[in-house]
């Protein structure tokens, strides 16, 4: 028997969670898929919950990694484009995600529901690159904070259902403008760059 990975078992888990949904998948269900026993599965995760967790935090990152990838701190004339733009970015690369893969969108918002410490590492990742691209560096984030809660209707997977709206992109831009003052203050000022 060849040693199977974490990869492998993600793939199988989503699978499964695709066929029968995540109350009635069972690592037995998850097991068979890899042609394994489900001995085998404990060695890698204590629990089903465990291992639906773990695969949901994977996917989660394949999703997330090239918008935090893509928060460069840009220079001072073009950091509000670029904050812009990356938030934009972040936007519809969630909305394309979550559309490809309902099923995961689903057990993300129900364990979102269960579990507040799932949002709250990742407000903060993207309130970090705000801040990289703002060049900003306020008390915990505090601005870009504020940024990503104000724009949380348009990555939050809470809000998925209505992403499908003809005015979504108006609605953002129309966020934006109202943001663009809080995002500009201190700009003008002359900086130790």
């Amino acid at each position: 028997m060849s040693k199977v990975t974490k990869e492998a078992i993600f793939e199988a888990t989503q699978a499964v969670l695709m066929e029968k949904g995540y109350e009635k998948a069972r690592l037995a269900d998850v097991a068979r898929k890899l042609t394994i026993t489900p001995a085998a599965l404990y060695k890698h995760f204590a629990n089903r919950d465990a291992l639906f967790q773990e695969m949901d935090e994977d996917w989660l990152l394949h999703v997330d990694a090239p918008i935090i990838e893509a928060s460069e701190r840009a220079t001072k004339e073009n950091r509000v484009q670029a904050l812009h733009d990356w938030l934009w970015l972040l936007s519809t690369r969630r909305q394309a995600s979550f559309a490809e893969a309902p099923e995961m969108l689903a057990f993300y918002k129900f364990e979102l529901g269960k579990h507040d410490s799932l949002i709250e590492p990742r407000l903060k990742e993207f309130a970090k690159a705000v801040e990289k691209i703002m060049a900003w560096d306020t008390f915990r984030q505090q601005r870009g904070q504020t940024v990503m809660q104000t724009f949380t209707y348009f990555y939050h997977p809470f809000f998925a259902g209505r992403w499908d709206d003809n005015l979504f992109k108006t609605i953002f831009e129309t966020t934006w403008q109202e943001m663009l003052p809080v995002i500009q203050q201190n700009l003008m000022k002359p900086s130790g760059e």
